[in-house]
């Protein structure tokens, strides 16, 4: 009699306790057929080795197939099977666990950070309601405190010891995916539509527009990160159309900008475009699979290597 394994020692939970493994499975099943370049876009941060590691481990479990689609140049790309489907349908239920029983009852984390303390402590006052809201007076301690904990980082963009901007590109570089506003008080010029930042904010800032930002940027962590980035650049064109008017346009930061934001946006929308027939493919086995009333295994082409 096969014994029943132990809820806690699975190679489902193992799989699932990884850090890249999940959004692999959910980057497939919600984008299709990916490439391994696809796959490298939709999960910022990963090397290429850690990428190629995790892909082969997830095959070595059956939960996705790798198929060789074009020799010259070499291209694969990787699917779910059977098992990497039913792998998905247990991540959505623990993503449903955690809107029944987290969402709500832990409030977001801000963190806010300016030298000015009057505006810190008036900031807090607005948010305390809503939000666990941590301070910081300089760049080094806003820094040392923006760790994986912060939901949403309000930064300032001129502090002593680091500035607003070279905040984010430290958290960028360190792979955390915390969305950051900054706040400015400097005069707006076309140079600002390149600060590395979620959202750009003019001071001084009202209470509901600082509570709409907060808001916007702590749904930033469900996107993925092409259209995260995309949705940054966005903004930050319009915040200069905003504070400098339709002659910014005219500008060569403004036009480099806006290419490669068209660049950015022609990228994506031939990628989706190139997935749909995978995707069309994948809905219809999976309706012919519920019509026939039992799951039947995806072919898994092995690579030769």
């Amino acid at each position: 009699m096969t014994q029943t394994p132990n809820p806690a020692q699975t190679i489902a939970g193992s799989i699932l306790g990884t850090k890249w493994k999940p959004r692999l499975i959910v980057a497939l099943a919600t984008e299709g057929r990916l490439g391994f370049g696809e796959c490298k876009r939709e999960l910022e941060g990963i090397s290429n080795k850690v990428l190629s590691d995790n892909l082969e481990e997830l095959r070595e479990h059956d939960v996705i197939s790798r198929d060789v689609v074009q020799e010259q140049p070499r291209r694969v790309e990787y699917e779910l099977t059977a098992a990497g489907r039913e792998l998905y349908t247990i991540l959505e239920s623990m993503a449903d666990w955690d809107a029944t029983y987290v969402v709500g009852t832990g409030a977001p984390t801000v963190l806010l950070a300016d030298d000015e303390r009057r505006l810190l402590e008036l900031y807090s006052v607005w948010l305390a309601a809503d939000y666990d809201v941590v301070t910081a007076a300089d760049g080094r301690e806003a820094l040392a405190l923006l760790d994986e904990s912060v939901d949403v980082a309000i930064l300032d963009r001129a502090m002593p010891g680091l500035s607003g901007e070279e905040i984010v590109t430290a958290v960028v570089n360190a792979g955390q995916e915390t969305p950051i506003g900054i706040l400015t008080s400097k005069q707006v010029s076309p140079d600002d539509v390149t600060v590395p930042a979620d959202r750009l904010l003019r001071k001084p800032i009202a209470k509901d527009e600082l509570i709409d930002v907060i808001e916007e940027l702590n749904q930033l962590t469900t996107v993925a990160p092409i259209a995260r980035d995309i949705e940054a650049r966005t903004h930050r064109l319009a915040f200069l159309e905003t504070h400098l008017g339709s002659a910014v346009k005219s500008t060569g930061p403004y036009r480099r900008a806006k290419s490669e934001l068209d660049e950015l946006e022609t990228e994506r929308a031939a990628t989706a475009a190139a997935r749909e027939p995978w995707r069309r493919l994948l809905e219809r086995e999976d309706e012919d699979g519920s019509e026939a009333g039992s799951g039947s295994e995806s072919a898994t082409d092995d690579d030769p290597n």
